[in-house]
């Protein structure tokens, strides 16, 4: 729904030491949520999270224009509080993830509002589709890792929204909406030799 976050290229350079040319980060699988929320017959909102997922990011601070940013994100890891309702969702009406078992994130692009937050486009592909999507970003700062010292923790959120029809995913839009807001809270890990 990770290059996920162009715009934590500008916005990781005004915190780095200007020294730095390149740093990798690898999102911290514990402290990661890649969550949607839908609204079912109008009345309430259905939340699901996909619990497995790989990515990287690789920021230069001298161009953060380039930094490199990808997330995979495995669609049968789907947990929305419901399993007979994950499995319809695994069907060809919905994610079919026998024909396409992952979504993807590519960062193409960002454009920083201030020092924390910033707007980030990237190629995002489900069933088979790719579109743009914009994420906004909040940088919500860095930290050192209290139980390793090696680590260093940046925590951003990102906000976003896709129709799902543009997907190609139109079945029962008229009990489940359209529009489908995504939500993101990361941490990163910087780890240091």
């Amino acid at each position: 729904m990770t290059r996920l976050l162009t715009s934590l290229g500008l916005l990781l350079a005004l915190a780095l030491p200007a020294h730095a040319e390149t740093v990798d980060l690898d999102f911290d699988p514990d402290h990661t949520h890649i969550m949607f929320t839908v609204m079912h017959l109008g009345l309430a909102r259905t939340y699901g999270e996909f619990e497995r997922f790989d990515g990287r990011m690789v920021l230069d601070t001298n161009r953060p224009q380039n930094v490199v940013l990808e997330l995979t994100i495995e669609v049968a890891s789907l947990d929305s509080g419901l399993a007979a309702r994950d499995e319809n969702l695994m069907g060809g009406s919905w994610f079919d993830a026998d024909d396409h078992p992952t979504m993807t994130f590519v960062a193409t692009d960002f454009e920083a509002t201030d020092d924390t937050t910033g707007t980030l486009t990237g190629d995002f592909t489900l069933l088979g589709v790719t579109r743009p999507v914009a994420l906004n970003v909040v940088f919500n700062g860095k930290a050192s890792d209290p139980f390793s010292p090696r680590k260093t923790r940046w925590g951003f959120s990102a906000t976003g929204a896709i129709k799902r029809s543009d997907f190609g995913m139109d079945f029962g839009t008229g009990f489940v909406a359209d529009d489908v807001a995504l939500i993101i809270e990361t941490e990163l890990l910087q780890i240091s030799d």
